[in-house]
């Protein structure tokens, strides 16, 4: 502890008391039981394979647009119940892709940001 004098201009000197606090920061490296390495190793798995199901996706998408003319692709949807629904409208079908990429860009970047070792 470290003690101060202050002079005030009335002429009457006053001592203040100064503490300096030190903080001790502990860098201390805790051991991580066996199951939890075994947990955080099987959770990177599944986030590698989710990573490499997205990039699959992606790559098949690029060879599609490099294969697509533009004027012959067609987007087929159908629902549970069987009904579907088809356009070749070359409007609707970039649109389509355009999506569909900006998605998957979206999902890899968010996957390859929980692929941590830490």
């Amino acid at each position: 502890m470290t003690t101060a004098t202050a002079k005030k201009t009335n002429g009457k000197a006053e001592s203040a008391k100064l503490e300096v606090v030190k903080s001790e920061l502990k860098n201390e490296n805790p051991i991580i039981s066996l199951e939890k390495r075994i947990q955080k190793v099987q959770n990177l798995t599944i986030v590698i394979e989710k990573w490499r199901k997205l990039n699959d996706a992606k790559q098949n998408l690029n060879e599609f647009q490099l294969g697509n003319d533009g004027l012959s692709a067609t987007i087929a949807l159908r629902d549970a119940a069987g009904r579907e629904f088809k356009t070749s409208h070359n409007i609707v079908v970039t649109t389509v892709l355009e999506t569909v990429q900006n998605v998957l860009d979206e999902k890899i970047t968010e996957v390859e940001a929980q692929i941590n070792f830490e």
